[in-house]
């Protein structure tokens, strides 16, 4: 089993830094285009100017395809990965230099402080503590809102991994928006009286101490 996201938080003050409601989880269930959905929403974002990073894997008809594509949102590069698809288990694996690349490619969203990240999936590979599962930590752990998607058996080892913390969303995409909306609203809100809080600490009046020589 993989480590808790927690485990994997860096040093400096993450706990205050997480909104649960930011760390949220689509689930989906056999049949269900989950690719499709996260694709259109991420590119439904961009097109109204959000700074949207991570990855998202594109749709893929054939699911015995030797490869799939992962999208880079920030740069929109397309680059192939192999899939090791093993019907019984369901495991798919990244080769080591392209599962570097991802996760490499997936953290830059913190430096750029994107709105939001998105990382393909959470499944057996992050369970079993590879994948990308070190990318979720310093992700929320910045502050930066995440969705990522979850089959529905796995949403056990989901919440453990998570500690119990975050939000699981519909396989819907008025869901997504609903709570995008809440989550733009309530950062928007958050950033306005950060800004106020300096404006008036900037205009307060300063008295210094003088000294009575008297």
């Amino acid at each position: 089993m993989t480590r808790r996201i927690l485990d994997r938080f860096p040093a400096h003050d993450a706990a205050s830094r997480l909104n649960a409601f930011e760390l949220a989880a689509i689930v989906y269930d056999d049949g269900v285009s989950i690719d499709h959905l996260m694709c259109f929403f991420a590119d439904e974002l961009m097109s109204t100017n959000h700074c949207v990073g991570g990855l998202v894997q594109q749709p893929c008809e054939d699911p015995d395809a030797a490869y799939a594509t992962l999208v880079d949102l920030m740069t929109r590069e397309h680059f192939l990965f192999r899939k090791d698809h093993q019907l019984k288990s369901r495991l798919w694996s990244l080769d080591d230099r392209i599962l570097d690349d991802a996760r490499t490619r997936i953290r830059r969203s913190v430096g750029a402080a994107t709105d939001l990240t998105f990382v393909p999936r959470f499944g057996d590979a992050e369970i079993a503590g590879g994948g990308l599962a070190e990318c979720y930590g310093p992700v929320a752990a910045y502050g930066i809102p995440l969705l990522t998607a979850v089959h529905r058996r796995h949403v056990e080892d989901w919440l453990k991994f998570t500690g119990g913390i975050g939000t699981l969303l519909a396989c819907r995409l008025r869901v997504l928006r609903d709570w995008w909306n809440e989550t733009a609203t309530r950062r928007q809100a958050v950033e306005a009286r950060r800004q106020q809080e300096a404006a008036d600490l900037a205009g307060a009046t300063v008295i210094p101490f003088l000294p009575n020589f008297q």
